[in-house]
């Protein structure tokens, strides 16, 4: 009875295509508000179903439809853990500090409706942006990939040397090499997965991402009571012309990275901070107004950036091929088995109908993600206050574990592992979570420079 009501949705593409935008809507508010749980890891498994839930009916378009707008759903509801929680994903390790500054001065619920506007207004930025950066794409982006070594190398000297500090920059290099080699070790040895189902598309990312960035903060949840402070909320402010400027900025900074493989939001959010006269981690003394100024400033970048880099994630794939994200990668495998053509300069026939129609997809999803983000920023600080986070950080522990193993087998729990032990690194020696992304920087950086 089930099968049958699952097959008849599919059987109206327009209601189909709703229930999908929906369905993904609510795994990215999953994805976003559970930390160590990732788009990439919904991705997958979606992917990996794909001949499952084709049994009822979906289609190949349809599967894309509900995994890019989890994609953008998590863009903005991610936020809500890395305020409220001091629970960072890899996209918003760079909102915990403005985050906490707003909220211990009773600007938390303001800094969400900032954020879930900033999201907002990324993606009607993006929209005006989509011709000049696909023409850029096209007709310089070849251009671009023959120096594509050089400018990793000197896009992972500004993330080392944002450090400032020689101590610093010199713990950044050893955990950014020390990911690196991580990196370089998995994926020379991509192959050697052996999922535990026959139908999963097994990937190193999911390891290695999970154990980077989720696990270590659940497992300090574990070990620590982590209890969001009951501060009255105070009215604030953000004057309207400031707001669009660090938000076009974000988006920029968001769709520049998105071109370039291995780079990540956490990056974009360094770049941008390089033409901000207000840096939130200058040892400059600051009056508490603008601190808090600076912080919002930061809220606004660091959300535009991450909503961006999703979006322009989609247009670099359509313009050049390339995908530079795991929900990307997850849609080119899928059109791709399904006989679509994904080669470079994609914009004509079928190809470019589809394009408009996952652009509506991520339309959709940042409607109903600004709203819904406004509404949990709300609910959330209530829930948690009565809710034990550690049963939840044990229960995700546990669910990511069995994942890997049954996506990706021993190999993967190995990787797992090893990953979980170097994300601890930065916490130990004080640096920044982004010297981690040398997992993936450090090996196409070689790759690019002809050094594998």
């Amino acid at each position: 009875m089930i099968a049958a009501a699952v097959s008849l949705i599919f059987e109206n593409f327009a209601f189909a295509f709703i229930f999908c935008v929906i369905g993904g809507w609510i795994f990215g508010i999953a994805t976003g508000m559970v930390p160590g749980i990732h788009v990439n890891n919904i991705a997958v498994i979606l992917a990996s179903a794909a001949a499952f839930l084709y049994g009822f009916g979906m289609s190949p378009v349809l599967l894309c439809t509900a995994i890019l707008a989890c994609a953008v759903s998590h863009t903005f509801h991610n936020i809500i853990p890395a305020i409220f929680l001091g629970a960072p994903g890899e996209e918003t390790v760079f909102a915990v500090l403005p985050g906490h500054k707003l909220l211990m001065a009773g600007f938390g619920l303001f800094a969400i409706r900032l954020s879930a506007l900033a999201s907002a207004a990324s993606v009607l930025f993006s929209f005006i942006m989509i011709i000049p950066t696909a023409y850029f794409l096209s007709r310089f982006y070849p251009i671009m990939e023959t120096k594509m070594g050089w400018i990793l190398l000197g896009l992972a000297l500004i993330l080392l040397l944002s450090e400032k500090k020689p101590s610093k920059i010199m713990s950044a290099t050893i955990v950014f090499l020390i990911a690196g080699s991580l990196g370089v070790i998995a994926f020379e040895m991509d192959g050697s997965l052996n999922p535990m189902i026959a139908a999963s598309s097994a990937s190193v990312l999911m390891p290695l991402l999970s154990g980077l960035f989720g696990v270590p903060q659940l497992i300090l949840s574990l070990v620590s009571k982590s209890e969001p402070a009951e501060i009255p909320e105070t009215k604030t402010g953000f004057p309207a012309n400031q707001f669009l400027k660090n938000a076009a900025l974000g988006t920029a900074a968001g769709a520049f990275v998105s071109w370039i493989p291995g780079v990540s939001s956490s990056v974009a959010a360094i770049l941008a901070s390089l033409f901000k006269k207000n840096d939130l981690d200058s040892n400059e003394q600051k009056t508490e107004d603008t601190e808090i100024s600076a912080a919002k400033e930061y809220i606004v970048i660091v959300s535009a950036i991450n909503t961006a880099n999703a979006v322009f994630g989609l247009l670099a794939f359509f313009t050049i091929g390339k995908t530079r994200n795991g929900a990307v990668v997850s849609i080119r495998d899928i059109l791709s088995d399904a006989g679509f053509s994904t080669t470079d300069n994609m914009f004509e026939g079928e190809m470019l109908e589809l394009f408009i129609l996952f652009y509506v997809v991520i339309l959709l999803s940042a409607l109903f993600s600004y709203f819904s983000t406004i509404r949990l920023g709300k609910e959330i600080p209530k829930i948690l206050q009565k809710t034990d986070y550690r049963k939840i950080s044990a229960f995700v522990l546990l669910l990511l574990t069995a994942l890997i193993f049954v996506t990706c087998g021993s190999y993967g729990l190995i990787l797992f592992a090893a990953a979980v032990l170097i994300g601890f690194l930065p916490v130990i020696l004080h640096v920044k979570k982004s010297n981690l992304m040398g997992v993936i920087l450090f090996p196409v950086m070689l790759y690019f420079l002809g050094l594998r």
